[in-house]
């Protein structure tokens, strides 16, 4: 790591490592149950069963805001009032978009959410928020043409100088809900083929995230994208502190990223390295079950498949290599994609 970028480290541990969180850390295993729990929500709601999926909702450890305005749409159609639910949507960063249908939840409540728009709107740092949209559609015009190195680069120093003045820009604040990745998209277009570039981003990230100030959505992506650029010929390894990767362990973001981006393109296959055969095989399985959910219409799958392009697919044992190392410490995993 270079002399800058270690300063820099160094920096965001003074000026970040002192926070005291008010609530239990927010951890990547709470984010993945909460997932599923969301998704059982919504097959709740499509049938018909608005108060149960209510109920379930209410049991899911940390909103996004998006979540939060969802609840609240949920505490309306059962006879409640959504006002709380709203109000803590929009001081988390949730933006208003109005819809047509007369009948919709954003149509009757559409004063009261621009009211509290308005109001959210009035806590923010504006000028930050501007320059961090300027910061992501900079960085869209430059991966729509030829590598610029040095384009990206500037875009990396004015995302640090974000940092530096008042830390992680959350993507909760910039209109895409937690959905998107926020500034972190501009890591993902700096073609890094060394983990360490991305391993000061990654601990800040998801730092934000325990906090749940960011969305894990975010860390994930920044993770995949450090997979793509260093899962070939690699010589680091991921320290774990039990293999069975509790919600705490420091291995299962980057166990759960491995699985997201295997599901995500169902060419792929990932070689797992650890001293013995029953590490190897207990994080295997973990890969298998943090996979996420594909929501891929059939005729879309087929097409892609039919096209040889890269396409969803299950995450199964049979893409998993397990290689044994004994050189590789007991507490560690080494991970090779192709």
């Amino acid at each position: 790591m270079s002399t800058a970028r270690l300063l820099l480290s160094l920096l965001w541990l003074l000026l970040f490592g002192h926070i005291c969180m008010a609530q239990a850390p927010y951890t990547i295993g709470q984010y993945l149950r909460d997932k599923k729990t969301g998704e059982r929500v919504d097959e709740l709601y499509n049938a018909g069963d608005v108060r149960s999926a209510l109920e379930l909702h209410r049991t899911i450890t940390v909103c996004s805001p998006w979540a939060h305005f969802w609840r609240a749409r949920l505490i309306w159609e059962t006879g409640g009032s959504p006002n709380e639910e709203l109000v803590q949507a929009f001081e988390q960063g949730l933006q208003f978009t109005p819809n047509i249908p007369p009948d919709s939840f954003e149509f009757v409540h559409s004063a009261l959410l621009r009211e509290l728009e308005a109001q959210a709107a009035t806590k923010r740092n504006i000028h930050r928020m501007t320059r961090c949209e300027r910061l992501i559609e900079r960085d869209r015009e430059l991966a729509s043409g030829q590598y610029d190195e040095a384009g990206n680069r500037a875009n990396v120093d004015t995302l640090d100088a974000l940092i530096r003045e008042g830390g992680w820009p959350s993507s909760y604040y910039l209109g895409d809900g937690g959905i998107g990745a926020g500034v972190a998209i501009v890591l993902a277009h700096q073609q890094w083929d060394e983990a360490d570039h991305f391993q000061p981003y990654q601990a800040l990230i998801e730092q934000e995230c325990l906090a749940g100030r960011e969305s894990w959505v975010v860390a994930l992506l920044t993770l995949q994208q450090r997979i793509r650029y260093t899962a070939r010929n690699k010589t680091d390894t991921i320290p774990f502190k039990d293999i069975a990767l509790p919600d705490d362990d420091p291995a299962l973001p980057m166990v759960a990223a491995i699985s997201h981006r295997l599901e995500a393109n169902g060419h792929k296959q990932v070689w797992i390295h650890a001293a013995d055969s029953t590490i190897a095989l207990a994080i295997a399985e973990r890969i298998i079950m943090v996979q996420p959910v594909d929501d891929t219409p059939q005729e879309t799958l087929d097409m892609l498949k039919a096209m040889n392009f890269d396409h969803p697919a299950p995450v199964t044992s049979d893409r998993i290599r397990v290689v044994v190392d004994p050189t590789i410490p007991r507490d560690r995993l080494l991970y090779r994609m192709n």
